[in-house]
């Protein structure tokens, strides 16, 4: 049974697999349901992470985990005390209970929905809406585009969201190892091909294998390895991206992805390329209550054979730096004049 099938197996199943969360998995307001042995602790958009007054019996998570370890025909056992699932809208894993006491359970709920929209951005004051046309029309101007922040901060969903601005007769070239970004669910009839690496076709040989395929946008769940240096191949080529990053400050990207390669032999070559292919860096945030925002947008730009990142929003505030010539241009390129409106 291929990864397709099983998918559908699972999702076909799930009202009986889970059965006592239910109503936690059918909250589109709940990102996260996990449950620790002891208490079953939930993630809620606007709300936070809590302990809710359910409680799961040892009978009930037994049973998920053999049903699911059945349809997916492995071993779950003290000698394989992993077990991981994925369905189009749910990310699974259970850890046996050999080695953490009590079998654990954690799902992560993958929205095929966009959660964003131009008005509730505003609304929800994620970012005032001067930075939220400037990202919008980022996309529409075809710059190469992080989406950083820690794990819960809602990157790839803004991804999702920008994702929408890439012009329909340009082809989308979606690299995946988990589904998150449903593209051609979310754009229907746009020029798109979907594609789920693993250990025997990587995020490196599809990029690379891209460049054949007629890819304009490249749309990479994380970036977190060395296909980066593949993905700043491909934009050296005429190619365009958007990936997510787990990054703490927008002027760190160019060292973390230096540190991806794991190579310190690379010249500063790599580096330069980085400054010159990657435009625009969103680092995004939630607060304890899980309410996001942008917390810092910023450009990278190359000019004169100086390396520079430009933060132009950062802590609620408009700074006082300039967007860099060879970004403003490109705008200018696609015709958007006012790029705040």
């Amino acid at each position: 049974m291929d990864s397709e099938e099983l998918k559908s197996v699972i999702e076909k199943n799930k009202e009986e697999l889970f059965s006592e969360i239910s109503r936690e998995i059918d909250n589109p307001s709940i990102t996260d349901i996990e449950w620790d042995g002891y208490n079953l602790w939930i993630t809620e958009l606007g709300k936070g992470n809590y302990i809710s007054e359910k409680e799961l019996s040892d009978k009930y998570v037994d049973n998920v985990s053999i049903k699911l370890a059945n349809i997916m025909g492995v071993q779950f056992n003290r000698m394989k005390p992993i077990l991981e699932a994925n369905t189009e809208t749910l990310r699974i894993s259970i850890w046996h209970e050999s080695r953490c006491g009590k079998k654990s359970m954690a799902i992560r709920k993958i929205p095929g929905n966009l959660r964003f929209d131009h008005k509730s951005l505003v609304d929800s004051k994620y970012a005032p809406e001067r930075i939220i046309n400037l990202i919008e029309n980022s996309i529409s101007a075809h710059l190469s585009t992080v989406v950083g922040g820690q794990p819960h901060a809602g990157k790839t969903e803004l991804v999702k969201y920008l994702a929408t601005f890439i012009p329909r007769d340009e082809k989308v070239g979606v690299y995946e190892d988990n589904q998150e970004i449903h593209y051609r669910r979310i754009n229907p009839n746009r020029k798109c091909v979907e594609f789920y690496v693993d250990n025997r076709v990587t995020y490196q040989d599809v990029i690379r294998a891209g460049l054949r395929h007629n890819i304009d946008w490249i749309l990479l769940s994380e970036s977190r390895g060395p296909e980066v240096a593949q993905l700043l191949n491909s934009l050296s080529t005429g190619a365009y991206c958007m990936t997510t990053m787990h990054l703490d400050d927008v002027r760190d990207v160019p060292d973390r992805m230096y540190n991806m390669l794991g190579d310190s032999n690379i010249s500063d070559r790599f580096i330069n390329s980085i400054y010159k292919y990657i435009d625009l860096i969103i680092l995004v945030e939630c607060d304890k209550h899980e309410n996001r925002r942008i917390k810092q947008v910023g450009f990278l730009s190359r000019e004169n054979n100086k390396n520079k990142c430009t933060v132009v929003y950062e802590d609620g505030i408009f700074t006082k730096e300039v967007i860099p010539e060879s970004i403003q241009e490109k705008f200018r390129k696609r015709g958007i004049g006012d790029i705040y409106e």
